[in-house]
């Protein structure tokens, strides 16, 4: 285990694989209530090619558990200090769910200078049919909670009944083939997150609007959805539209596309993620470039 101390004092856990002379790097991050242990089965079959840097997010997994930053911006920072940590110039960012955000978060704070590429997995631009949102509009981008939703969500998790709201919600992002061991292996990575944390962070998480940031996107871009998610695939592809010249991979039921490809079947997920990166310059052709596109 490999530990760095944020500025606030947040130590956070993280792991590289690969070798160290790799051309590429890629950083893997999780979504809320995860870990980067659940990249494990599918850092190999990267790392063989790449260097792969995997990190829990603060409040998760083996990082610190902090009473403070329960906050998407606080978690790109976090990001933005371990790539400083590492003398990491140049990175292949991928989020997944909730570690798509904060890439758009980190994107709109610190710009694009050390991005060579952005893999986004499954995420919605907007969680919540926020008030300036019409409803054709929630649905094209994947909205698909109220205000009232958001509230009760929110206070579930953090409950009297948080083990079975937490057990429920995980169970909808999985496919139905799941092995029985896999599920309560998930389910104990997310008991790692407590719950007051996690409440505070998923109410931030979920009231986000990034599509203006989708516009702005300046480097190469690949967007992952699952035909068989709990995220409407229609979001993704909507997402891959609004940004400049990024491509779309949907992953159907027998190739694990649910919210967790990586995990259910993480073969196909690497050959995507391979021949996406494998097709992009040399990291250091875009050496020099400082600014996120205003």
């Amino acid at each position: 285990m490999s530990t760095f101390t944020t500025a606030d004092g947040c130590e956070l856990d993280y792991h590289i694989a690969g070798s160290s002379s790799s051309e590429r790097t890629l950083v893997l991050l999780h979504g809320w209530s995860q870990s980067r242990a659940m990249f494990d089965r599918v850092i190999p079959m990267l790392a063989r090619q790449y260097r792969v840097v995997s990190y829990d997010q603060r409040g998760h997994g083996e990082s610190g558990h902090p009473p403070h930053g329960a906050r998407i911006a606080r978690l790109a920072r976090d990001l933005d200090e371990l790539l400083t940590h590492l003398h990491i110039e140049q990175a292949d960012l991928a989020g997944h769910s909730m570690g798509a955000s904060v890439l758009w978060s980190y994107l709109d704070l610190f710009g694009s200078a050390k991005v060579s590429s952005l893999i986004i997995i499954d995420q919605p631009s907007a969680c919540t049919i926020l008030p300036w949102l019409e409803q054709a509009d929630a649905v094209r981008v994947g909205a698909i909670m109220d205000f009232p939703g958001a509230e009760a969500f929110c206070k579930g998790f953090n409950g009297p009944d948080a083990a079975s709201v937490r057990r429920k919600f995980l169970v909808s992002m999985l496919t139905r083939q799941i092995p029985g061991e896999d599920l309560e292996w998930l389910y104990q990575e997310n008991l790692k997150l407590d719950g007051g944390f996690g409440a505070r962070l998923l109410l931030d998480h979920i009231m986000q609007d990034w599509r203006d940031v989708l516009p702005r996107i300046d480097v190469p871009t690949l967007v992952l959805a699952g035909e068989v998610s709990h995220v409407n695939p229609a979001s993704q592809k909507w997402s891959a539209e609004q940004i400049p010249g990024a491509q779309l991979r949907t992953f159907t039921a027998e190739e694990g596309g649910a919210h967790f490809p990586f995990f259910e079947r993480p073969e196909p997920f690497a050959v995507a993620l391979r021949s996406f990166l494998d097709a992009q310059p040399a990291p250091r052709a875009r050496a020099g470039r400082e600014t996120f596109t205003a």
